[in-house]
């Protein structure tokens, strides 16, 4: 009642139309300030949505940072296995070599061992022998006769060295057409042996002594050689050299792969393991 009261009395004043109009600016004050706390709001959630977003992506870029990472340090430990495996390739070579050297001379300073005493069982023999024949001659002065005690020594010393097998002539080999397969060859005053040609012609050879032999094609361009390749003689038109050892200088080594590589040339290992036993068997029988 009290604000009725009111009201009729600023009517009576002549104040009603201010006061609608301070009631109409205040009411489209309220609606500016609700549309602007609206858009605010609106702002606010698409802000929050972007913010979202750039969690988002902040997370994606950390786990390609650490895949990264992680591959950056798989391809460091690669290499440097990479690196480890070179030094022990390059080692492991001298290494051999070292061990190569050191055998040769403990070969020869056997050899020379050997000769040595050899040549002094020899001495040996040849002082007992003149003094039996002089003890004899004592004993048996009237008659004069010398017993000759001197040839079983002679076979006594003999057997003391042991033969060498080595190649004492340098036996040709027969050239064939057939390309990259082990063949018998049967000459006819030779041993037995097998062979293989590749196509630019060079041969590896493996004879009764079952040593294998590489028959370099004088005609290819060569580089260096490996080294355990031990050069031996020339024959026909090519170089023989003898593996001394590493790939290719085994039986197995021919018999496990399906081709060897020499001197940056392949040789297959088909029909080898089927000629190697008919050699075995030949060889074997002196045939």
């Amino acid at each position: 009642m009290q604000l009725i009261s009111h009201a009729y009395n600023e009517v009576l004043c002549g104040n009603g139309n201010r006061h609608c109009e301070l009631t109409h600016i205040n009411h489209e004050k309220i609606l500016l300030t609700k549309k602007y706390a609206e858009k605010v709001k609106q702002e606010l959630a698409l802000q929050k949505r972007k913010n979202v977003e750039l969690e988002q992506q902040v997370l994606e870029l950390r786990k390609k940072l650490e895949h990264q990472s992680c591959e950056n340090k798989r391809l460091t430990e690669t290499l440097e296995k990479k690196q480890r495996k070179k030094i022990v390739s390059t080692v492991l070579p001298y290494e051999n070599k070292t061990w190569e050297k050191r055998y040769r001379i403990i070969k020869y300073g056997l050899v020379i061992s050997s000769v040595v005493l050899n040549v002094g069982l020899a001495v040996a023999a040849i002082t007992l022998t003149k003094s039996n024949v002089v003890d004899r001659v004592i004993f048996k002065r009237e008659n004069r006769l010398i017993e000759p005690s001197v040839v079983p020594q002679k076979v006594a010393v003999e057997e003391l060295i042991s033969p060498k097998q080595e190649l004492t002539t340098h036996r040709p080999i027969e050239l064939t057409r057939v390309v990259g397969e082990w063949t018998l060859f049967q000459p006819t005053d030779q041993p037995p042996y097998i062979a293989i040609r590749n196509q630019v012609g060079s041969y590896i050879v493996q004879r009764c002594d079952r040593h294998f032999y590489y028959y370099v094609n004088m005609t290819q361009q060569r580089t260096a050689l490996p080294a355990n390749l031990r050069f031996m003689y020339q024959q026909q038109n090519f170089l023989v050299y003898n593996i001394a050892y590493g790939i290719g200088s085994e039986r197995d080594h021919w018999v496990n792969s399906q081709s060897i590589k020499i001197n940056r040339e392949y040789f297959s290992n088909t029909s080898f393991l089927n000629t190697n036993k008919i050699l075995q068997q030949r060889c074997d029988n002196g045939l």
